[in-house]
């Protein structure tokens, strides 16, 4: 039976910045996320945003290759593959509709995407260092605290992510750029003489674009940190500067720290997959709600490191991270599924989420007719012509590993889930969007399936409780999205108190689908391949 550990008592031990090794910030660090939950919340923000820009991605895809199928393209496209002529095939693929509509989605969707990463970074950024700053400062953290944070200076902090990013990725994007345009040169003018030298060249530049991209990830690490303390733009990446200059073994270790953690995450992952054993969605959410916040914060830590007044961090600090961690991890997450559930329980009773429930299914349903439709205008010709073959099962799901995929299934969807309610405060359309795009695919794939009955096969077993989940999580960020303008309209204290409730209630109503997303992953895993096969699937 798992005991908590003995903190020590009140008053708590304080702990000062200036004079603290790495190896207490990075103990402290973790206490802060400990003992402040909240503190796991702008990871899950984070996440909200990237629905929100893989939300307009799809949303330009969608638009694209609609027109496409409407105009029969698609459909002709298919039959050039399909007759085996690979010039044909390619003059199919390089007409001016085809040519024209790839460069306006590319271009679009680049703007789009980048516009998103701005903007929601400032968001973000602001969201999750000011509460670092917070909880240095005081040692506490709430949720509401997370939303004000995240609100106070977001246009001052998406100005440092456009100047830091466009910074640290500037030598890289230039090189490739040159690149592409020298080989494109090349390419027109003809010739094979000084390929090889040509080559070197761009392998040369390409190595120094990355070693200056290393270096100024490495000088910009306090940027955000130094943006949520009221330096800007510029002036945060110099301030940035100052302290790497102050600190650089402590800076370099961080680096290293940081680095090596999610490298030993991914090379777990990876050899795991040698035996057909997937653990990746899980590692993901380690990685995410987890070892993030602990390596924000403790980046925070070092910052505060430099303050031209010592820091005191007035917070108790427990038994090191790997003795606490794992016990306390499994924990939280069952007390935090218990609580959910009571709360995905009220959520559920209450008639006025009628209305969400309502619109976030239509909205998967006209998903599934929109992926019909396209389908059967040319998008499944298309698919089959480039060598998809139905009716077979998935060779995953076969092995000794499938208990491991189960979970790793179910990790994945919750995982979507979840950063499809919260993308619910940006307004509803990425919420919308993206259950409009799952029942696309759903569409699309229904139509490949030879006949009903293979399909329902396919679906039903695991999509009976899997489906439902996925709309509920529509319906909390739907919920979400009006009740935080809602609170927003009115403002002032009242505002702030309506915002903590509602991400919180909806953080919960997801937790409380885990549960379902594991028995469904666990029936997608084990029995549905079975009843696909007495289906006649392969």
């Amino acid at each position: 039976m798992y005991a908590p550990p003995q903190l020590p008592p009140s008053p708590p031990f304080n702990v000062c910045a200036r004079y603290a090794t790495l190896g207490t910030l990075l103990n402290v660090s973790y206490w802060m996320w400990r003992l402040n939950p909240s503190a796991t919340v702008p990871a899950m923000l984070s996440g909200a945003v990237d629905v929100v820009k893989q939300s307009a991605v799809i949303a330009v895809f969608m638009v694209t290759i609609s027109r496409l199928a409407s105009e029969g393209v698609l459909d002709r496209l298919a039959e050039a593959i399909s007759s085996g002529d690979a010039f044909k095939a390619l003059g199919a693929a390089s007409s001016p509709q085809i040519v024209s509509s790839i460069v306006w989605a590319v271009s679009v969707s680049v703007a789009l995407y980048y516009a998103v990463s701005v903007v929601g970074g400032g968001f973000v950024n602001s969201a999750e260092y000011g509460s670092y700053l917070q909880l240095v400062r005081t040692g506490r953290l709430s949720v509401s605290d997370v939303v004000e944070n995240s609100g106070g200076r977001w246009v001052e902090m998406a100005w440092t992510v456009m100047v830091t990013e466009a910074l640290k990725y500037g030598p890289l994007a230039a090189s490739l750029l040159w690149i592409f345009t020298s080989g494109v040169e090349s390419a027109v003018l003809g010739g094979a003489g000084g390929v090889l030298s040509k080559a070197l060249l761009w392998l040369a530049v390409l190595a120094a674009a990355c070693v200056a991209t290393v270096a100024l990830l490495a000088l910009t690490v306090y940027a955000y940190p130094a943006a949520a303390n009221g330096k800007y733009g510029f002036s945060a990446i110099k301030d940035s500067v100052r302290v790497c200059k102050a600190f650089p073994g402590k800076t370099a270790a961080y680096l290293m720290l940081r680095g090596s953690s999610f490298l030993a995450i991914a090379a777990s992952s990876y050899a795991a997959s040698l035996f057909s054993v997937q653990v990746s969605s899980v590692a993901a959410a380690l990685a995410s709600l987890v070892a993030v916040p602990v390596l924000h914060a403790l980046k925070t830590a070092i910052y505060v490191r430099g303050e031209p007044q010592p820091v005191v961090i007035p917070l108790p600090v427990g038994p090191p991270v790997i003795g606490d961690a794992p016990r306390y991890v499994l924990k939280k997450g069952v007390e935090g599924v218990r609580v959910g559930l009571r709360e995905l329980a009220i959520f559920l009773s209450d008639p006025g989420n009628l209305p969400y429930h309502l619109i976030s299914a239509s909205t998967f349903a006209a998903g599934v007719a929109a992926g019909k439709q396209v389908s059967s205008s040319g998008l499944g010709r298309l698919v089959r012509a480039l060598g998809y073959e139905s009716g077979r099962v998935n060779p995953a799901f076969r092995g000794f590993a499938i208990p491991f995929l189960a979970v790793d299934i179910s990790f994945h969807n919750w995982q979507v889930s979840l950063a499809t309610a919260l993308s619910g405060l940006a307004l509803a359309v990425p919420t919308l969007i993206t259950m409009m795009f799952n029942g696309f695919i759903l569409g699309l794939v229904g139509s490949l399936v030879p006949d009903l009955a293979m399909f329902l096969a396919a679906i039903l077993p695991h999509g009976i409780v899997e489906l439902p989940a996925f709309v509920v999580s529509g319906s909390v960020g739907l919920r979400l999205s009006v009740r935080f303008l809602k609170a927003l309209g009115k403002g002032g204290a009242s505002s702030r108190s309506e915002v903590h409730d509602a991400a919180r209630q909806a953080i919960y109503a997801v937790l409380g689908l885990v549960p379902l997303f594991l028995l469904a992953g666990f029936v997608e895993a084990f029995a549905t391949p079975l009843i696909m096969r007495s289906y006649g699937w392969k």
